[in-house]
């Protein structure tokens, strides 16, 4: 991994992150092929920001559609999450939405809205975000708007239909597959501070974060939601993803997202297609998974049935970094390259 640590050192020397983990294999296989990391001081945890929808969310909203005997496609809001979506103000909208259009980014909701600035960190119920964001009259018209509210209104349908929170559910979840996810994933104030990465400095909460969610509107809604709250090690994603591959019921995220490969825009079934400037250096540009604001990143070749994780805590640098697409681009291509030799 020579190439990787030379791309590390020029990056980490510009001032991007000062902690990142890289990882390579595949699926049915319980340790990587390849792994490289530079974690100063021992801290390991990072803020994996959106990949909380793909390791979280998604799946759990695939579990509730499965539970009925539901596709994604098939099942509407009400069929999927009845007992928590009937008879609250703002979801006359949303009985009849299908729940893939929601995992799809295609549900007509905005891609963000500041919910952090009339929250100030108290949890909002779910008719308020819905209630503050309004989908577009003309939703039909509407494909792949990605969207940070879509997936909140998802984690608050799936606590409300389960009456528990979204990240005791999602442990619940983990624990049936027989994924220890405890100890490697979870809440940021469930790591000891001495092991926690920071994000850098918060100017709405005037403070430096660590293990504080970075996430601003993840925050205002309590530390944990559909979009964002999920921290972890790179260990404890790759025991995630060989533990969802392992198990029949966890295997169809993968096949969900698999099948949607070939369709027309940037949304799967929860994840992403990895064809940007930052991601295709990873088998070719077949990739599915997700990216995270934070600087994580997780792509899984259908192809070859490998996966490649890069996370870092770019955010250290500011909001805004040129750097961290060709970054990504040229540490998932060395990644590959490692892979290749297999």
């Amino acid at each position: 991994m020579a190439n990787l640590e030379e791309i590390s050192r020029r990056y980490e020397a510009a001032g991007l992150y000062t902690h990142v983990y890289a990882s390579c294999g595949f699926l049915n296989e319980a340790k990587p092929r390849f792994k490289w990391s530079k974690l100063p001081d021992g801290r390991s945890v990072f803020d994996l920001a959106s990949l909380t929808k793909a390791l979280v969310t998604t799946p759990l909203a695939i579990l509730s559609c499965d539970e009925i005997k539901k596709d994604p496609h098939e099942a509407s809001v009400l069929q999927a999450f009845g007992d928590g979506s009937v008879n609250r103000p703002g979801f006359d909208l949303f009985l009849d939405t299908k729940v893939s259009t929601l995992l799809r980014h295609e549900s007509g909701l905005p891609a963000w809205r500041n919910f952090y600035v009339e929250c100030e960190g108290k949890r909002q119920s779910l008719p308020d975000v819905l209630l503050r964001a309004r989908p577009s009259p003309d939703r039909a018209s509407l494909s792949d708007v990605y969207s940070d509210v879509g997936f909140i209104f998802l984690g608050q349908l799936i606590e409300s239909h389960r009456q528990k929170k979204l990240i005791d559910i999602w442990f619940n979840y983990c624990e049936e597959l027989g994924i220890t996810a405890r100890g490697a994933l979870g809440l940021g104030s469930a790591f000891a501070s001495e092991i926690l990465i920071s994000t850098g400095f918060c100017p709405v909460r005037r403070r430096n974060l660590l293990g504080d969610v970075h996430d601003e509107n993840c925050w205002a809604l309590g530390g944990f939601a559909g979009h964002a709250g999920l921290f972890g090690t790179g260990e404890g994603i790759e025991e995630f993803l060989h533990g969802l591959w392992r198990s029949p019921r966890g295997r169809r995220v993968f096949t969900l997202n698999f099948s949607e490969a070939s369709s027309s825009g940037e949304s799967l079934m929860g994840w992403r297609k990895g064809r940007d400037e930052s991601a295709r250096t990873f088998c070719e540009g077949r990739g599915c998974g997700h990216m995270g604001f934070t600087g994580t990143a997780f792509w899984v070749d259908p192809k070859t049935e490998s996966y490649a994780i890069v996370l870092t805590n770019r955010v250290i640098s500011g909001r805004i970094s040129p750097l961290i697409k060709s970054f990504r681009s040229e540490a998932f291509g060395a990644l590959w390259e490692n892979l290749k030799t297999c």
